[in-house]
This record gives structure tokens, C-alpha cells and sequence, in this order.
């Protein structure tokens, strides 16, 4: 049973254009409702990432600013 997806942002998941498949968007809800925690994993600033994925962001697990923020949603469980 799979209970938690994990990706990187740049050359992972986001295209040449530093956009995600629109379609991503059914398939984020569809593994919302199956409990499967989505987690974004990135050296990138958490708002730019927290911004590219409204309205789906405070449902999305951030790993931040290379590890040192981590929250889930808007809501931050670290900072160092």
C-alpha cells in the first residue's frame, strides 16, 4: 500500500517551461482521497512552491529551502 509520494521540483516535475501537467490536478485529489500524502522535496524558496501549487497547497507536504523548512500546507512544522 502506498502511503506517501515524494518529488523533487526542477528537472523532476516541473517541465522545460517550470510548470506542472494541469492534469496533475485530478490525479492530487484522486491521491488525496485514496490518504496518500504528496510531498514536494526541494532546495527551492517554500513560498515560490507553496504558490505554484494554489489551490492544492495546503494539502501538500513542504520540504524546503534544501531541508531547512518543512511544513504541511501553510503551516510550518521546522525552521532552521
Amino acid at each position: 500500500m502506498i502511503k506517501l509520494i515524494a518529488t523533487d521540483m526542477d528537472g523532476t516535475f516541473l517541465n522545460k517551461e517550470g510548470t506542472f501537467n494541469k492534469c496533475f490536478i485530478n490525479l492530487f485529489y484522486k491521491i488525496q482521497a485514496a490518504d496518500i500524502k504528496f510531498v514536494i522535496a526541494s532546495g527551492n524558496q517554500f513560498l515560490r512552491l507553496y504558490h505554484q501549487f494554489i489551490p492544492m497547497s495546503e494539502n501538500i507536504y513542504f520540504i524546503a529551502d534544501n531541508g531547512a523548512y518543512i511544513s504541511i500546507g501553510a503551516h510550518l512544522l521546522t525552521l532552521q
